[in-house]
């Protein structure tokens, strides 16, 4: 075997290795397979417009492979091989190949085995997040408290890319809505996902994505939220989060401290 064949070899059996390390922040239960895994690369959050990362039964992080790689700087084909998807990444460095159900891997020259394997559901292959990182030579970090992974492609390490905001709620109801009917500032109609912010502080039209929040009119764990809207009050950190329902029942809500996330566009 010559040195690259080798040393290749080697990082991948200590990228296998780091799979399992990867995971442990996480308990093995179940309910697990449930969370809102996020990922970061740099400073910048991915946006994952359907399909979302979860935990497979190994309890290994699963991405949908399209969004990181191309994070990352991979040029991704694939092709259907009977029910199964075999997936090539290529970069300035490396060539990865890896067919969905099967451990085996592809690197360059070099063929090496996961403890895991990628998947393909829905119509989205999904692919073990620490493999692909540490395959790549990029360092990943967990955030605990956030539920994210922090792939540091440039070499540094980066904070998770939230602020905390104060958060209150506001219906359709015209007292609300400076007399005006159920629209937002730039004339959409009022919707879950709509939220009201200070343009010094967040650009209107910033795609966002909120959580920490506790109410029964919202998504459990987090959501994406448009900044499409302004209120009198809503000054500095401070986001008004429209809630679909009535007055009364919006009022419920409060004054709640929530983390908000910028998702590139």
């Amino acid at each position: 075997m010559n040195k690259v064949a080798k040393g290749l070899t080697s990082l991948a059996v200590f990228t296998t290795v780091l799979v399992g390390g990867f995971i442990s922040p996480f308990s093995a239960h179940a309910s697990d397979m449930d969370m809102d895994v996020k990922v970061q690369v740099n400073d910048d959050l991915i946006h994952f417009p359907d399909a979302q990362p979860f935990l497979d039964t190994n309890h290994s992080a699963q991405v949908p492979i399209r969004f990181v790689t191309e994070k990352l700087g991979y040029a991704l084909e694939w092709k259907k091989e009977g029910d199964r998807i075999k997936v090539t990444l290529n970069n300035e460095k490396h060539t990865i190949t890896l067919t969905s159900g099967q451990k085996e891997v592809q690197i360059d020259d070099a063929f090496v085995e996961m403890e895991t394997h990628a998947e393909y559901q829905d119509g989205r292959v999904y692919v073990p997040l620490r493999f692909i990182s540490e395959a790549s030579n990029i360092p990943v970090q967990w955030e605990a408290g956030s539920n994210i992974a922090i792939l540091n492609k440039d070499g540094n390490h980066h904070a998770p890319d939230y602020e905390q905001f104060q958060a209150t709620a506001y219906s359709a109801d015209p007292s609300e809505n400076g007399g005006y009917g159920a629209m937002d500032y730039m004339g959409n109609p009022l919707k879950l996902g709509t939220v009201a912010v200070d343009p010094s502080v967040i650009p209107l039209g910033s795609k966002l994505y909120i959580e920490g929040y506790n109410f029964n009119g919202l998504p459990t764990g987090g959501m994406y939220a448009y900044a499409t809207d302004t209120g009198g009050a809503v000054k500095g950190k401070r986001m008004d989060i429209f809630i679909p329902g009535s007055k009364q029942s919006v009022r419920k809500f409060g004054i709640q401290t929530i983390k908000v996330y910028r998702v590139p566009n």
